[in-house]
């Protein structure tokens, strides 16, 4: 379905409207599964990381009746639900990618599909066919734009995740065409997120405050609050706001092909920007004594993880400015670590002899590369040099993590065993007229918090 500039927010709107027709083919549904099975895994990963907690005791304290899960503990509303759990998908910086538009796009969205899905009663089915299409939303939007919000400064998943919690409860909600515009229209003047927060709790709060927005975008909305329509038009009053020297502006809609198809999932706990030059430094597997040797380590990056991640120190005070740091996540690479959700681990105590390889890292902003490939270089002592390069980072389309690389990373971060193993079928049969998969993130919320807190505890 193509149209014109002027009517790309209609058909946006128009898109949504028509969601519960829609066929939707297995493959998407598979990868809409997928990308909750990760959702899942990484929030639950995350229920000891303090900016999840935080947020958990303000949304605690505020009492919404409600019967949302919160992963961390107890029910809320829909609100406060996205709000906690949006959040908490984000804290490892460990969830998947829509790299064309450089979003996180399950954090927000799932977060805000089961929060008001559970609060509206409605079936698995009906909120993998809202995930999907505030997924297709949001990637229509974001399309070809990831990089240069960025670069302005703005993070991208509080700008199209929005948009795309938004679509997917409109969805749930069963907003027309008309409704649905009006809550498009309220996401986006609601967009945000700082790229200068990156490294500190606000970024994965970016995330949550997407979701909650989604939520109440939509609730807005069928309750018949007005916004502006037109924000979502290429050229229009979203793109330039961001975008304001309009080297780029927002595409027209083009529904043709199913672009969560495209998604990248991430196999190491770091930025996703860093995962080609990890790859490269993993695949040159030195040893321990080897590592001992080096005198330099050139990493040959693209121009957006120079920009978020080249610049860092390689020596980092906390487990989220180690993410977002290059030099220490290669040196964890080289010292065949797996930049697992352990290696980021509060307390953080960086090992010396890692800190002591990150010196000797070198980030190189190179035009032969971009989001999903690198090259690194390693000197040794003896005047040896040894290369290697990854054209598609793993986890991409093209190199794509499959269901048993995702079965694993589930039970690294919830646990291996056959409760772990339960819960992965569940997941993976979510939508398939069981309900079985809502039932087990039901019960994730009644589980003992982490490190025998209340859930409600204040973290200081």
């Amino acid at each position: 379905m193509k149209i014109d500039n002027a009517s790309n927010g209609i058909a946006i709107a128009r898109y949504i409207g028509a969601a519960r027709s829609r066929a939707i083919p297995a493959d998407v549904i598979e990868a809409a599964r997928m990308c909750l099975v990760d959702w899942v895994a990484v929030c639950m990963g995350a229920r000891s990381e303090e900016a999840g907690r935080s947020v958990h005791a303000v949304v605690d304290g505020w009492r919404i009746p409600g019967r949302s899960t919160l992963l961390i503990g107890g029910q809320s509303g829909a609100t406060g639900a996205a709000l906690c759990n949006g959040t908490l998908a984000h804290c490892l910086d460990f969830d998947d990618t829509y790299v064309k538009a450089n979003t996180h796009t399950s954090a927000p969205l799932w977060a805000a599909t089961l929060a008001l899905g559970q609060e509206v009663g409605a079936s698995e089915e009906e909120m993998l066919t809202a995930f999907i299409t505030g997924f297709e939303v949001a990637a229509r939007v974001g399309y070809g734009l990831g990089e240069t919000v960025t670069a302005r400064g703005f993070h991208a998943t509080g700008v199209f995740g929005r948009l795309g919690a938004a679509a997917a409860c409109a969805v749930l909600l069963r907003l027309d065409e008309g409704a649905a515009q009006h809550a498009l229209g309220v996401a986006a003047t609601q967009a945000s997120g700082l790229v200068g927060s990156f490294g500190t709790m606000s970024k994965p709060f970016h995330a949550g405050k997407a979701a909650m927005d989604g939520v109440l975008s939509a609730q807005l909305a069928a309750a018949g609050f007005k916004a502006a329509t037109e924000l979502l038009n290429p050229g229009g009053a979203l793109a330039t706001a961001i975008i304001q020297d309009r080297a780029a502006t927002i595409a027209v809609a083009d529904f043709t092909e199913w672009e969560i198809l495209n998604n990248s999932f991430k196999p190491y706990a770091a930025c996703h920007l860093t995962h080609p030059a990890i790859d490269a430094a993993r695949s040159l597997a030195l040893t321990s004594d080897e590592v001992g040797r080096v005198s330099k380590v050139r990493a040959d990056i693209g121009a957006l993880a120079h920009q978020i991640t080249g610049a860092k120190t390689g020596t980092p005070a906390s487990s989220l400015e180690g993410k977002f740091d290059i030099k220490y996540c290669l040196a964890l690479a080289l010292h065949g670590r797996p930049l697992s959700a352990a290696d980021f681990a509060e307390p953080f105590r960086p090992e010396p002899r890692i800190l002591e390889t990150a010196q000797k890292v070198d980030a190189i902003n190179s035009a032969s590369h971009g989001y999903s490939s690198a090259a690194v270089t390693v000197g040794f002592k003896s005047g040896e040099e040894r290369r290697a390069e990854i054209a598609i980072a793993k986890g991409h389309p093209g190199n794509p993590m499959t269901w048993d690389d995702m079965r694993a990373k589930l039970a690294g971060l919830v646990g291996a065993g056959g409760e772990a193993d339960a819960l992965f079928e569940d997941l993976r049969q979510f939508g398939s007229g069981s309900q079985k998969g809502l039932r087990a993130i039901e019960r994730l919320s009644g589980e003992s918090s982490p490190a025998g807190r209340s859930p409600s505890a204040k973290s200081h």
